[in-house]
């Protein structure tokens, strides 16, 4: 069963070597998200019960694609996933799908077409799930040598994100790409505010990633 709120939120992040450990922050945002069908009291309008059917048999399709990528069979779930991601597009099912076929891209290197799904879809995907789409994008911008636009979209992924565990996630993620691209001065004051809230699950790393920063030569 797909998990959401508490249970899908990511652990706090150890900074990523390569994109491989970069997808492991990620990939919980990339399979959670349920069906959403609004409850309403009285009659419904058409559109909004053909919306609802819609879900829902988004829904269907993808458990089956999203299984088979799950054991390991990626490069045969991704036909099926292209379908339903075209077929599909807008719908939660229809996101996450396209949002698999940027990782199996990623993995092949292929990460300007990675990329380009993403972009695709992201101004029309539930808003749910706009937050993940933009920290996929930067994580592959990364990928391709761009720290100062991976910042920018961690910012944006940031900006979307609903819960502040996960805004801090993106966050730090956004600070070290900053510092990857030697805005030295952004990146501590990112690292400083996250380190101040004692709240937050990040601090401690904060406060560590803070003295790594400032200690280069």
């Amino acid at each position: 069963m797909t998990k959401t709120g508490e249970a899908a939120r990511p652990m706090p992040t150890i900074e990523p070597e390569n994109f491989a450990e970069t997808w492991l922050i990620y990939k919980k945002q990339i399979i959670i998200g349920a069906i959403v069908v609004a409850a309403a009291a009285g009659g419904l309008m058409l559109w909004s019960r053909s919306g609802q059917i819609r879900e829902a048999r988004a829904g269907t399709a993808f458990q089956g694609a999203e299984s088979t990528f799950l054991s390991g069979n990626k490069f045969l779930a991704q036909p099926e996933l292209e379908k339903i991601s075209t077929r599909y597009r807008g719908t939660t099912a229809g996101t996450q799908a396209t949002m698999l076929i940027a990782q199996v891209l990623f993995e092949q290197g292929q990460y300007v077409e990675g990329i380009a799904q993403l972009e695709a879809i992201v101004g029309g995907a539930p808003r749910a799930l706009r937050s993940g789409i933009r920290a996929l994008i930067g994580a592959g911008l990364e990928s391709t040598g761009k720290p100062a636009e991976a910042a920018a979209a961690f910012a944006t992924a940031a900006s979307d994100a609903a819960f502040p565990n996960d805004r801090d996630m993106h966050l730090m993620e956004q600070a070290r790409n900053l510092g990857s691209s030697n805005d030295i001065s952004g990146a501590t004051k990112l690292y400083d505010a996250i380190a101040l809230r004692e709240d937050s699950p990040f601090a401690g790393e904060a406060k560590v990633r803070r003295g790594e920063l400032i200690a280069k030569p």
